[in-house]
């Protein structure tokens, strides 16, 4: 496997088969190489910074300690982007790290507010489902709230993927409140 050394011009070149993945390969190959390629999130260029993103979300699934003390910053970039496909890949970054000690309040909010926002993405309302959940679950008082959120929510409107969400969530809530 060949090492990546630039990775702007890589992200910024023609896709390709496996594109992300050779990426991936040379970074858990090269991990001092992460830093580059973490700081491409943050670029101007919305292909560059989406890609960067698919990349470390991918690394995020087999190396989530990379991205433990970047959290905050993952969620304020959460919170500024505008590009949906990047805000999806920074939301399953934040599903794949453990949730810290202090709890993140804005990120939960941002969650409840999105998790049924007709205007998202599927995957944004879906993933904002599942961490709004995994949030709660270290304040399980909260829940409740997620559950009255998801009850009373109109699921006509929306699609299979996230009514199943919601679904497995409620289920895991009211298992886990019968204990």
């Amino acid at each position: 496997m060949e090492r990546i050394t630039n990775f702007e011009e890589r992200l910024s070149s023609k896709l390709s088969r496996n594109f992300v993945d050779a990426i991936v390969v040379s970074v858990q190959n090269y991990p001092e190489d992460f830093g580059q390629l973490y700081n491409l999130i943050k670029s101007q260029d919305t292909r560059i910074s989406w890609r960067a993103a698919w990349a470390c979300e991918k690394l995020s699934e087999s190396n989530p300690e990379w991205f433990i003390s970047k959290y905050k910053e993952i969620t304020q970039l959460t919170f500024s982007t505008k590009h949906s496909g990047t805000k999806r890949l920074f939301l399953s970054i934040l599903y794949n790290l453990p949730v810290p000690s202090q709890f993140p309040v804005e990120l939960y909010n941002f969650c409840l507010e999105k998790m049924l926002s007709l205007d998202e993405a599927i995957a944004i309302q879906a993933l904002s489902v599942k961490l709004a959940y995994k949030i709660a679950l270290k304040e399980p008082e909260l829940l409740f709230e997620i559950r009255l959120y998801l009850e009373n929510a109109e699921t006509e409107y929306f699609s299979i993927g996230v009514k199943n969400c919601i679904r497995n969530v409620l289920k895991r809530i009211n298992s886990a409140s019968k204990q």
